[in-house]
């Protein structure tokens, strides 16, 4: 079921992550794809799959820095600053794969919305209420077809 709800949660954000560069009117990929040019992948990487890449990248990325950081992080911040502290890693990851991949033009407020969404769900996630949720619906279901 740990798998279940990391899973559920990465697509929320992964979704997230695309409406930021699908809302973004001003995005601009141009140097990623210049860049995915010169390694002769451009068969591959169309605009909208450089989209989805980078959707990935930036929530494989925050989910990564989590893992990385919850270790070492005392347990006092981790109680009390918990949401702080994925508001901090969002912000890590998407401006790491933003400037590593050379992304322009994305819509500010859009990054915002997406910031505080994406550490909701983290948030949630880590309080298992996406789980008690799945498994309250997987109840309902069973009890109407007994």
């Amino acid at each position: 079921m740990l798998y279940l709800k990391n899973i559920f949660s990465f697509v929320i954000i992964w979704f997230l992550n695309l409406s930021v560069f699908v809302l973004s009117t001003t995005i601009n990929t141009e140097q990623f794809l210049f860049d995915v040019q010169k390694l002769q992948l451009e068969n591959f990487i169309t605009q909208n799959n450089a989209l989805i890449f980078l959707g990935f990248a930036v929530t494989l990325t925050s989910f990564l820095l989590v893992l990385f950081f919850t270790p070492f992080i005392e347990i006092y911040i981790q109680h009390y600053f918990r949401y702080s502290f994925y508001v901090l890693i969002n912000l890590l990851s998407i401006s790491t794969i933003f400037i590593t991949f050379r992304i322009y033009g994305y819509s500010r407020f859009y990054l915002l919305l997406y910031l505080v969404l994406s550490s909701l769900v983290f948030y949630l996630n880590d309080k298992n209420y996406f789980l008690r949720k799945v498994l309250q619906l997987y109840k309902k279901i069973i009890q109407t077809n007994v």
